[in-house]
Protein backbone atom coordinates (compact mmCIF):
# COMPACT_ATOMS: atom_id res chain seq x y z
CA UNK A 1 0.00 0.00 0.00
CA UNK A 2 2.49 2.29 1.19
CA UNK A 3 4.65 1.50 -2.41
CA UNK A 4 1.51 2.63 -4.30
CA UNK A 5 1.18 5.47 -2.44
CA UNK A 6 4.46 6.69 -3.76
CA UNK A 7 3.90 5.94 -7.02
CA UNK A 8 0.84 8.27 -7.05
CA UNK A 9 2.67 10.77 -5.77
CA UNK A 10 5.63 10.78 -7.65
CA UNK A 11 3.30 10.76 -10.64
CA UNK A 12 1.69 13.69 -9.69
CA UNK A 13 5.00 15.57 -9.14
CA UNK A 14 5.57 14.87 -12.41
CA UNK A 15 2.16 16.18 -13.59
CA UNK A 16 2.90 19.42 -11.80
CA UNK A 17 6.11 20.10 -13.34
CA UNK A 18 5.17 19.09 -16.51
CA UNK A 19 2.34 21.81 -16.19
CA UNK A 20 4.95 24.46 -14.92
CA UNK A 21 7.86 23.65 -17.25
CA UNK A 22 5.95 23.01 -20.87
CA UNK A 23 3.09 25.54 -20.19
CA UNK A 24 0.55 22.31 -20.02
CA UNK A 25 -3.09 23.50 -20.24
CA UNK A 26 -5.35 21.98 -17.39
CA UNK A 27 -7.20 20.64 -20.48
CA UNK A 28 -4.40 18.86 -21.45
CA UNK A 29 -3.38 17.37 -18.37
CA UNK A 30 -6.71 16.39 -16.73
CA UNK A 31 -6.91 13.43 -19.50
CA UNK A 32 -3.70 12.32 -18.83
CA UNK A 33 -4.27 12.30 -15.20
CA UNK A 34 -7.45 10.61 -15.26
CA UNK A 35 -5.15 7.73 -17.43
CA UNK A 36 -3.09 7.49 -14.88
CA UNK A 37 -5.53 7.51 -12.23
CA UNK A 38 -7.09 4.93 -13.68
CA UNK A 39 -5.81 1.64 -12.66
CA UNK A 40 -5.21 2.80 -9.14
CA UNK A 41 -9.11 3.95 -9.10
CA UNK A 42 -9.96 0.49 -10.46
CA UNK A 43 -8.02 -1.00 -8.09
CA UNK A 44 -9.62 0.63 -4.70
CA UNK A 45 -12.74 0.61 -6.29
CA UNK A 46 -12.42 -3.65 -6.69
CA UNK A 47 -10.77 -3.87 -3.25
CA UNK A 48 -13.72 -1.46 -1.34
CA UNK A 49 -16.44 -4.01 -3.77
CA UNK A 50 -14.14 -7.17 -2.70
CA UNK A 51 -14.34 -6.06 1.10
CA UNK A 52 -18.02 -4.49 1.55
CA UNK A 53 -18.89 -8.31 -0.39
CA UNK A 54 -16.69 -9.89 2.41
CA UNK A 55 -18.57 -8.07 5.43
CA UNK A 56 -21.61 -9.05 3.99
CA UNK A 57 -20.38 -12.74 3.54
CA UNK A 58 -19.59 -13.20 6.94
CA UNK A 59 -22.67 -10.97 8.13
CA UNK A 60 -24.55 -13.83 5.87
CA UNK A 61 -22.43 -16.92 7.65
CA UNK A 62 -23.50 -15.21 10.93
CA UNK A 63 -26.92 -15.08 10.46
CA UNK A 64 -26.89 -18.81 8.86
CA UNK A 65 -25.30 -20.03 12.00
CA UNK A 66 -27.84 -18.48 14.28
CA UNK A 67 -30.36 -19.97 11.88
CA UNK A 68 -28.78 -23.09 12.03
CA UNK A 69 -28.22 -23.12 16.04
CA UNK A 70 -31.89 -21.99 16.15
CA UNK A 71 -33.23 -25.19 13.96
CA UNK A 72 -30.93 -27.38 15.95
CA UNK A 73 -32.54 -26.01 19.03
CA UNK A 74 -36.23 -26.90 17.84
CA UNK A 75 -35.18 -30.24 15.98
CA UNK A 76 -33.92 -31.06 19.45
CA UNK A 77 -36.96 -29.87 21.28
CA UNK A 78 -39.19 -31.67 18.83
CA UNK A 79 -36.95 -34.66 19.48
CA UNK A 80 -37.69 -34.63 23.15
CA UNK A 81 -41.43 -33.92 22.57
CA UNK A 82 -41.04 -37.29 20.19
CA UNK A 83 -39.53 -39.22 22.40
CA UNK A 84 -41.58 -38.55 25.49
CA UNK A 85 -44.40 -39.13 23.74
CA UNK A 86 -43.17 -42.04 22.66
CA UNK A 87 -42.34 -43.46 26.09
CA UNK A 88 -45.79 -42.18 27.36
CA UNK A 89 -47.45 -44.88 24.74
CA UNK A 90 -45.71 -47.40 25.54
CA UNK A 91 -46.30 -46.48 29.25
CA UNK A 92 -50.48 -46.46 28.52
CA UNK A 93 -49.96 -49.53 26.55
CA UNK A 94 -48.09 -51.49 29.53
CA UNK A 95 -50.56 -49.93 32.18
CA UNK A 96 -53.61 -50.89 29.65
CA UNK A 97 -52.26 -54.61 29.73
CA UNK A 98 -52.18 -54.65 33.52
CA UNK A 99 -55.75 -53.03 33.74
CA UNK A 100 -56.48 -56.26 32.11
CA UNK A 101 -55.74 -58.22 34.63
CA UNK A 102 -58.39 -57.19 36.66
CA UNK A 103 -60.74 -57.23 33.54
CA UNK A 104 -59.72 -60.77 32.79
CA UNK A 105 -59.60 -62.35 36.19
CA UNK A 106 -61.63 -60.03 38.44
CA UNK A 107 -59.20 -60.25 41.25
CA UNK A 108 -58.36 -57.36 44.09
CA UNK A 109 -54.96 -56.10 42.70
CA UNK A 110 -52.36 -53.29 43.84
CA UNK A 111 -49.73 -52.26 40.80
CA UNK A 112 -46.66 -51.54 41.66
CA UNK A 113 -43.06 -50.51 39.91
CA UNK A 114 -39.74 -52.60 40.27
CA UNK A 115 -37.59 -50.56 41.65
CA UNK A 116 -34.60 -52.61 42.06
CA UNK A 117 -33.41 -55.87 40.83
CA UNK A 118 -31.21 -59.34 42.13
CA UNK A 119 -27.70 -57.99 42.84
CA UNK A 120 -26.51 -61.32 42.00
CA UNK A 121 -27.98 -60.96 38.24
CA UNK A 122 -29.95 -64.05 38.77
CA UNK A 123 -32.95 -62.42 38.22
CA UNK A 124 -34.56 -64.49 41.10
CA UNK A 125 -35.72 -61.93 43.26
CA UNK A 126 -37.27 -58.28 42.42
CA UNK A 127 -38.09 -55.22 44.84
CA UNK A 128 -41.13 -53.64 44.10
CA UNK A 129 -42.77 -50.12 45.68
CA UNK A 130 -45.22 -50.93 47.72
CA UNK A 131 -45.49 -52.72 50.70
CA UNK A 132 -47.58 -52.97 54.41
CA UNK A 133 -48.78 -49.86 53.95
CA UNK A 134 -50.74 -51.14 50.64
CA UNK A 135 -52.16 -53.64 52.51
CA UNK A 136 -49.72 -56.36 50.69
CA UNK A 137 -48.52 -59.91 52.67
CA UNK A 138 -45.91 -62.87 52.40
CA UNK A 139 -47.00 -65.16 49.88
CA UNK A 140 -49.33 -63.21 47.49
CA UNK A 141 -49.09 -64.12 43.58
CA UNK A 142 -47.14 -61.72 41.70
CA UNK A 143 -48.17 -61.13 38.01
CA UNK A 144 -47.98 -59.24 34.57
CA UNK A 145 -50.26 -59.50 31.69
CA UNK A 146 -48.20 -62.10 30.16
CA UNK A 147 -47.83 -64.55 33.42
CA UNK A 148 -47.02 -65.06 36.57
CA UNK A 149 -43.90 -63.39 37.93
CA UNK A 150 -43.74 -64.78 41.24
CA UNK A 151 -44.81 -63.97 45.17
CA UNK A 152 -44.08 -62.01 47.50
CA UNK A 153 -42.08 -62.61 49.97
CA UNK A 154 -39.85 -60.39 52.72
CA UNK A 155 -42.75 -57.02 52.92
CA UNK A 156 -41.60 -53.89 54.15
CA UNK A 157 -43.65 -50.91 55.13
CA UNK A 158 -43.08 -49.13 51.91
CA UNK A 159 -41.03 -51.89 49.50
CA UNK A 160 -41.28 -55.56 49.06
CA UNK A 161 -38.82 -58.31 47.92
CA UNK A 162 -40.63 -60.57 45.81
CA UNK A 163 -39.06 -64.02 44.47
CA UNK A 164 -39.74 -65.01 40.84
CA UNK A 165 -40.63 -68.21 39.09
CA UNK A 166 -37.41 -68.69 38.40
CA UNK A 167 -36.36 -68.81 41.75
CA UNK A 168 -35.78 -72.53 43.11
CA UNK A 169 -37.83 -71.95 46.36
CA UNK A 170 -41.11 -70.48 44.23
CA UNK A 171 -43.09 -73.48 43.69
CA UNK A 172 -46.93 -73.53 42.55
CA UNK A 173 -49.27 -76.09 41.35
CA UNK A 174 -49.77 -76.26 37.56
CA UNK A 175 -51.82 -77.78 34.71
CA UNK A 176 -49.74 -78.62 31.34
CA UNK A 177 -51.21 -78.82 27.72
CA UNK A 178 -55.01 -79.60 26.09
CA UNK A 179 -55.13 -82.52 29.11
CA UNK A 180 -54.31 -80.34 31.70
CA UNK A 181 -52.07 -83.02 33.36
CA UNK A 182 -51.39 -81.55 36.87
CA UNK A 183 -47.64 -81.20 38.36
CA UNK A 184 -45.54 -78.97 40.87
CA UNK A 185 -43.48 -76.20 38.56
CA UNK A 186 -40.14 -74.99 40.41
CA UNK A 187 -37.28 -72.45 39.48
CA UNK A 188 -34.04 -73.13 37.93
CA UNK A 189 -32.25 -70.24 37.02
CA UNK A 190 -33.02 -69.17 33.66
CA UNK A 191 -36.07 -71.52 33.13
CA UNK A 192 -38.41 -73.63 35.41
CA UNK A 193 -39.22 -77.18 35.65
CA UNK A 194 -42.00 -79.32 35.89
CA UNK A 195 -41.73 -82.37 38.83
CA UNK A 196 -44.18 -85.39 39.68
CA UNK A 197 -46.01 -86.33 35.96
CA UNK A 198 -46.02 -89.40 35.15
CA UNK A 199 -43.76 -90.88 31.73
CA UNK A 200 -46.54 -92.36 30.81
CA UNK A 201 -48.54 -88.49 30.12
CA UNK A 202 -48.05 -87.66 27.04
CA UNK A 203 -46.57 -83.78 27.05
CA UNK A 204 -45.49 -81.72 24.15
CA UNK A 205 -42.91 -79.51 23.21
CA UNK A 206 -45.19 -76.03 22.92
CA UNK A 207 -47.93 -77.21 25.29
CA UNK A 208 -48.83 -74.03 27.30
CA UNK A 209 -48.53 -74.24 31.14
CA UNK A 210 -51.08 -72.24 33.59
CA UNK A 211 -51.69 -72.86 37.19
CA UNK A 212 -53.80 -75.05 38.54
CA UNK A 213 -55.37 -73.28 41.58
CA UNK A 214 -53.73 -75.40 43.84
CA UNK A 215 -52.14 -73.82 46.67
CA UNK A 216 -51.72 -69.49 46.59
CA UNK A 217 -52.43 -68.76 42.96
CA UNK A 218 -55.36 -68.92 41.21
CA UNK A 219 -56.76 -71.23 38.51
CA UNK A 220 -55.85 -70.58 35.13
CA UNK A 221 -52.86 -68.03 35.00
CA UNK A 222 -50.68 -68.60 31.99
CA UNK A 223 -46.98 -69.18 33.28
CA UNK A 224 -45.36 -70.47 30.16
CA UNK A 225 -44.53 -72.71 27.47
CA UNK A 226 -43.01 -76.40 27.37
CA UNK A 227 -39.42 -76.41 25.22
CA UNK A 228 -38.03 -79.70 26.23
CA UNK A 229 -38.66 -82.86 28.05
CA UNK A 230 -36.57 -85.30 29.99
CA UNK A 231 -38.29 -88.44 29.70
CA UNK A 232 -36.86 -91.79 30.50
CA UNK A 233 -37.84 -95.20 30.24
CA UNK A 234 -37.00 -96.62 33.67
CA UNK A 235 -37.97 -93.17 35.57
CA UNK A 236 -41.26 -93.26 37.51
CA UNK A 237 -41.80 -89.17 36.57
CA UNK A 238 -40.49 -86.84 33.69
CA UNK A 239 -38.77 -83.77 33.81
CA UNK A 240 -40.29 -80.99 31.89
CA UNK A 241 -38.65 -77.82 31.08
CA UNK A 242 -40.49 -74.75 31.11
CA UNK A 243 -39.80 -70.69 29.34
CA UNK A 244 -41.66 -68.26 31.25
CA UNK A 245 -43.55 -65.48 29.23
CA UNK A 246 -42.85 -62.81 31.45
CA UNK A 247 -39.40 -62.00 31.25
CA UNK A 248 -38.18 -60.80 34.46
CA UNK A 249 -35.59 -58.67 32.65
CA UNK A 250 -37.53 -56.57 31.30
CA UNK A 251 -40.15 -55.85 33.49
CA UNK A 252 -40.75 -52.28 35.19
CA UNK A 253 -44.06 -53.27 36.44
CA UNK A 254 -46.48 -56.11 38.03
CA UNK A 255 -49.86 -56.95 39.72
CA UNK A 256 -49.63 -57.99 43.06
CA UNK A 257 -52.93 -60.12 43.70
CA UNK A 258 -54.46 -59.68 47.16
CA UNK A 259 -57.13 -62.36 46.80
CA UNK A 260 -58.35 -65.58 44.85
Amino acid sequence: MKRVLVTVIILCACLTILTTVYNYSQDNIKPIFLDILYPFQKLASSTHKSIVNFKKAVLAVKKMGCRENTLEKKIESLSIEINLLRSLHTENKKLRKLLSIKNKYDYQIVFAEIIAEDITGLYDSIIIDKGRKSNLEKNMPVMTALGIVGITQDVGAYSTRVITILNPNCKAGVSVGKGSVRGVIQGRGDYCIIKYISVEENIKTGDEVCTSGEGIYPEGIKIGKVFKIDKKPHDIFQIIYVLPYANIQTLDKVAIIKDK
